[in-house]
């Protein structure tokens, strides 16, 4: 964050400031204002997208990997869910991690920063297409930042799709009602974020009214077949 520090210059005189002779000081032109920096683009995020340009889409799906991916990582299951007049755009993680790939998060702080990008995101795709309906999918890491969007009932997202999350305690922080429809689906055998998280995560989005198709499964960390079923199911209705 940029700090700025402003100086002020007090000019005193004992006679009437009307029969004074102009200084240098006064004489000089005002400093130019520097404009506002301009946002950068899609959150700031490097995005890719694929199939149906963003301003002729009816239907728009953001798609958010997990830790270690990239935005390629989801592409092939975009392609199996992709229906007809459907953009889907594949944002990728802001953070390089050591082992290759990147990652929503590394430390607490970043879930508040990778949440204001991927709502940034979502704004402009909104801007740019605002006829078009808006849902957002992630697995395991990128499925934890997409559940926070649950918790800004202003948001244009219609369908959460999240597959695998981890559990961030947010059941506080979520509105009486919460706006999107969710799919929420966790294997019964993962050994990477327990299932437990996802069946505290469903407890909290029905206390605060959401439209939940709970979907658990015998299977580790991973999406199979049943699930992108439903994804493709819901986003063709």
């Amino acid at each position: 964050m940029k700090h700025f520090l402003f100086l002020t210059l007090l000019i005193m005189g004992c006679t009437d400031p009307a029969t004074q002779p102009q200084t240098s000081a006064t004489n000089q032109p005002p400093s130019p204002v520097e404009p506002e920096p301009t946002p950068a683009p899609w959150g700031g995020l490097k995005v890719q997208f694929v199939g149906q340009p963003l301003p002729d889409a009816k239907q728009i799906v953001v798609m958010l990997h997990g830790y270690g991916a990239s935005q390629e990582d989801l592409i092939p299951l975009g392609e199996y869910i992709g229906v007809e007049q459907q953009c889907q755009v594949y944002p990728e993680a802001p953070i390089s991690v050591p082992d290759g790939g990147f990652a929503w998060a590394t430390e607490d702080a970043h879930w508040e920063s990778s949440t204001k990008q991927i709502i940034a995101l979502i704004e402009e795709l909104h801007d740019s297409n605002q006829d078009a309906k808006i849902a957002v999918g992630g697995f395991s890491q990128g499925a934890t930042l997409a559940s926070l969007l649950a918790k800004d009932p202003e948001l244009p997202v219609d369908d959460l799709f999240l597959y695998s999350p981890a559990w961030l305690e947010f059941k506080s922080e979520l509105p009486d009602k919460v706006r999107p429809d969710v799919l929420l689906a966790h294997g019964r055998f993962d050994q990477v974020l327990p299932f437990f998280d996802a069946k505290e995560m469903l407890g909290a989005l029905l206390r605060h009214d959401a439209n939940v198709n709970w979907i658990p499964f015998n299977d580790g960390h991973t999406i199979p077949k049943q699930v992108v079923d439903a994804t493709r199911d819901k986003l063709q209705r």
